[in-house]
Parts: C-alpha cells; structure tokens; sequence
C-alpha cells in the first residue's frame, strides 16, 4: 500500500508537468455540458427521457462519459504505450516493485481524473445551470462501476499496443463506434430501436445508459449493469492475460 500511495503521487506529479492532456479531458466534457446546458428546451420535462429534463438526465450522462471514455480509451493506454515504448516497464521489471503497483496508480491517477471532472460537471450544473441535485447513493456506486468497466479496456489496448502511436489508432478505432452508440451524436432516445438495443451492450453505451439513470434519480437497468460488469471480468482477465513490460 505504501508503494502504491508513492507511485500514485510520483505519476501525478509526472502528469502535472504535461499538463495539456488532462486538462483537455477535464475542459471538454465541461464545455459540452455548458453549451447544451444553456438552450431553454434542456430545462423543460421532455416526455421521451420519462418526463425528465434534458439537463439532469442527457446533458450530465454525456459529460461525463466523455471524460470517462478520454480517459479510458485514450490517456490510460496511451500513457502505458509509452511507457513501454521507453523502456520504463522494462526497467519497473527489474525492481522491487511489482507491475500490478504500477497499473493500480496509472488507475488510481486516471480514476481521480474523471472524478474531477465529473464534481465539476456537478458543481457548475446546479450552480450555474439549474441543474437539480442528483442521488449521489445512485451516482457514486455507478460510477465507480463504470470505472471498473471501461478502464480495463484502455489497460488491454496498452497490453497489445507496442507503442503510443498504436495506442491512438486502437483508441480512436473504438472511440467512434462506442460515442454513436452511447448516444453522442444522436441521444440514444431517438435513436432506431435496433441501434439502442446495440448501444445497451456496448460498454460505453451500458455506462451512459446507467449514469444518465442514476443522475436522474432512477435505478440504472440491471442490463447495463451486467454489461459493464463483464466488460470488468473479460477486458480485465485479458489485459492481466497479455500485458507484458516488452
């Protein structure tokens, strides 16, 4: 535990110093939230989302998948690619210091990421957007499954991604198809039928889904949490699987 705690502050140090990437991840989902959080109709009950408004149920979900996703698709596998890349892992190998303790702070670091921008998602939404208070005992137990669900699928992209520039095109391949799924471009609510019922198996899709239920006050469908729990156990068993230092 020791070791994890000091890794974990020596990688956030370490991502402080390239300060650009983190702060994109934590600045977008923001600016989205504020620019579709604004127009009048977001704060009217609209009867396709169950009589809820736009604003505490499609606006805050889709914030907050997008940091989720940029993290998990993007700045996890790619910092690891890199790592590997230079010959850091290598190195890890060849000290006391197991690779497991090295994937628990990239975890923990990237983990505290997401929970950053999802409290300023919270903050700035009530307090600037009229957004209503969610059930914090919905959101935090769904997201922390989300967390469990998607970011084993950024650490098996870094276990067959021989360098960071691989990484990007493996996290890019994913990350279209994931975002129409999980209703970016279109809210998955008028969406075709069959697109939905595809987007509730995604990964990504199944964590909109059950975050946008919680935000709402509702319990998420046991569907979206069964998704994200195999996505735990297979993308998981395979990144432990396959991940090596070279």
């Amino acid at each position: 535990m020791r070791a994890l705690t000091r890794l974990t502050m020596i990688e956030t140090r370490l991502m402080l110093c390239e300060i650009a990437g983190p702060m994109f991840t934590v600045l977008l989902p923001v600016a989205l939230l504020v620019v579709f959080g604004l127009p009048g109709d977001v704060h009217k009950a609209d009867p396709a989302l169950g009589g809820h408004r736009g604003i505490d149920t499609v606006i805050p979900s889709m914030s907050i998948m997008v940091s989720m996703a940029m993290v998990a698709y993007f700045m996890l596998p790619v910092a690891l690619a890199t790592y590997r890349e230079k010959g850091i892992l290598r190195r890890f190998a060849t000290t006391p210091v197991k690779p497991a303790v090295m994937l628990g702070a990239q975890l923990l670091m990237n983990g505290g990421v997401v929970l950053f921008s999802t409290l300023l998602t919270l903050v700035i939404g009530v307090a600037a957007l009229g957004m209503h208070l969610p059930d914090l005992l919905l959101v935090l137990p769904t997201f922390v499954l989300g967390v469990l669900g998607l970011f084993p699928i950024g650490l098996l992209v870094a276990a067959v991604a021989g360098s960071a520039k691989a990484a990007t095109g493996y996290a890019l391949a994913m990350w279209f198809p994931s975002a129409f799924f999980a209703g970016l471009y279109v809210p998955v609510e008028y969406l075709p039928r069959v697109l939905r019922r595809i987007g509730d198996f995604t990964p990504l899709g199944a964590f909109r889904q059950a975050i946008q239920a919680a935000w709402a006050g509702d319990t998420p469908h046991l569907l979206h949490l069964v998704v994200l729990s195999v996505s735990f156990l297979v993308a998981g068993g395979l990144a432990v699987r396959y991940f090596k230092a070279a």
